[in-house]
């Protein structure tokens, strides 16, 4: 550190989740926010709306990256620049000395998430990606596996789905023949589910159980929006797994629309053991509030977010909370993310979810596109 203080470069802007990511790096106390910046050649249009984040946080914007790198007061990358680019800037920030801060999913593919785990690994730096693992129904569930509550793992489920989204447009012919792999991610108007929601229940799971994938069978399908039609991306996914040990792993990922859902949407986890079967919900201990209030109603699609990603998007449309399920657990988990990723750094070890651990999500995903475009079960290498 140049200070007493760790310096955090910000990579990303508008419409992505530095938006968020930001705004928790600036509340830890031992963190300042330096500058934004991106490589010289990035789209003009994320660009544009890097200089808008930048300006929203009174930062200067700084138009090479490798000027921002090498500023001494920089210690930490909070990385979201686009799919398409994230291994090979990834790996000039982790070349760089940077500590990383990683945007789910790591990377587009294994090759480019090899980028980052290697970078990661010559250069000693700490690595994080964003996950569910310090929500607290997560922390419940590693807990009955360490302490041995629910005897030796024999299976797990879990389902991250999220109610965001106009449903009920999909085309009903639109029947998807699904590619084995992808070149492109970014879309204004959607993602493709399984691999944006998905990773969140994968990458639970492996952090859970600290077994390899051997194989894995998936499904891709279009029930919902007529979006990710357009773009020929899906809108829900459903993987299976065969892991080390016997283990058995399944996954749904995918998004279902605003009033699919009380809350944010389904967000469960299922653990077979030996010994008991437990159930982690973060909605399962809550209040139902029934009051002399307007119900919930889905906000107008916004132009350039009509799934309800982004921040600064749904302000725009003036989205309204939903009240009518009050979670009693703790939902500040987020601060606890980024305030373990600040310890991992001082403490000189990895983030829970490291880059090696993250990419492994990346392979079982990209195992799964392959698998539901031929039908077949692929091996996991």
């Amino acid at each position: 550190m140049a200070t007493n203080k760790y310096g955090v470069l910000l990579l990303g802007g508008y419409r992505s989740h530095q938006e968020n990511y930001a705004l928790m790096f600036a509340a830890d106390p031992r963190c300042q926010l330096i500058a934004c910046s991106d490589e010289l050649d990035a789209p003009a249009d994320r660009v544009e709306l890097n200089r808008q984040l930048a300006d929203e946080l009174d930062l200067p914007y700084i138009a090479d990256l490798d000027q921002a790198l090498a500023l001494m007061d920089v210690d930490i990358v909070s990385l979201c620049v686009e799919m398409e680019r994230r291994g090979s800037v990834g790996k000039k920030c982790a070349q760089a000395g940077k500590h990383l801060y990683l945007d789910k999913p790591l990377a587009l593919n294994v090759a480019d998430a090899e980028l980052i785990v290697q970078a990661v690994r010559h250069s000693g730096v700490t690595s994080q990606m964003f996950s569910n693992v310090y929500c607290p129904w997560a922390q419940l569930a590693k807990k009955a596996i360490e302490s041995g509550e629910i005897g030796q793992l024999r299976a797990v489920h879990c389902d991250v789905v999220f109610a965001k989204g106009h449903p009920g447009t999909a085309p009903v012919d639109c029947k998807r023949q699904e590619q084995p792999s992808r070149d492109k991610y970014t879309f204004i108007q959607a993602k493709p589910e399984m691999f944006d929601i998905g990773v969140y229940a994968v990458s639970i799971i492996n952090w859970l159980s600290n077994k390899a994938v051997k194989t894995v069978s998936g499904v891709t399908a279009n029930y919902f929006f007529k979006e990710h039609c357009e773009c020929d991306i899906e809108d829900f996914g459903v993987l299976m797994m065969s892991m080390e040990d016997d283990i058995t792993a399944t996954i749904t990922g995918g998004r279902m629309g605003w009033m699919s859902h009380p809350k944010g949407g389904i967000q469960r986890l299922y653990l077979v053991g030996t010994q008991k079967t437990m159930v982690f919900d973060p909605y399962q201990s809550r209040l139902q509030v029934s009051a002399d209030e307007p119900s919930f109603r889905p906000p107008d699609p916004h132009p350039k977010d009509p799934m309800g990603m982004w921040k600064h998007t749904q302000a725009d449309v003036e989205l309204l909370p939903k009240q009518s399920w009050m979670p009693t657990a703790d939902e500040n988990w987020q601060n606890r993310e980024f305030a373990a990723f600040i310890d991992a750094i001082e403490a000189g070890r990895e983030g829970e979810m490291h880059a090696a651990l993250a990419a492994q999500s990346i392979a079982v995903i990209t195992a799964g596109y392959q698998s539901a475009a031929s039908g077949k079960t692929v091996s996991v290498d």
